[in-house]
């Protein structure tokens, strides 16, 4: 665990761990990668199945709970994804799943008490994850607003080219 994300944690700013369930997902986790980093949100990535390395993803989620800080949990898992609903189960933190094979149905039928959130779109998570925090960290609620009246501006430009 990098400093700065526990720096980012424990000063409740708001942080993302994104917990992909192979290494093959690399293509998927560097599109919310790059998402999150588009609002300046601190994040780590690890690999860690919950079907082959159950007791393994229990450590490192009770690591990152031990700063008990401000932590969003992302989840990727494609087929049948045992990640989001072992995570939402087990995480004090909000859990959001964003399946590389989407639409994929399995992360949204998890029993009742796993309460995973879903985006299909990675280019999204990191606009969801600021929001979650805006609340209690000015500098994310003002990246969000700024976000939004760039998009109005461009749609209103684009109205204003087609007349």
């Amino acid at each position: 665990m990098g400093a700065s994300f526990a720096e980012a944690a424990a000063g409740r700013r708001g942080c993302a761990v994104i917990f992909a369930g192979s290494d093959s997902d690399r293509g998927h986790v560097e599109k919310i990668v790059q998402s999150l980093e588009g609002f300046g949100i601190p994040h780590e990535v690890r690999i860690c199945s919950a079907h082959k390395e159950p007791e393994r993803l229990m450590s490192l989620l009770r690591e990152y709970e031990r700063l008990g800080g401000a932590v969003a949990y992302i989840a990727v898992a494609g087929g049948t994804d045992a990640l989001s609903g072992t995570l939402s189960f087990h995480a004090l933190a909000p859990v959001l799943s964003c399946p590389p094979d989407a639409p994929n149905p399995s992360c949204l039928s998890n029993p009742p008490g796993s309460s995973n959130a879903v985006i299909y779109d990675p280019r999204n998570v990191g606009r969801f994850v600021a929001q979650l925090f805006a609340a209690f960290n000015p500098e994310l609620a003002g990246r969000l607003k700024r976000s939004r009246e760039e998009k109005v501006k461009a749609l209103e430009s684009s109205d204003r080219e087609g007349r």
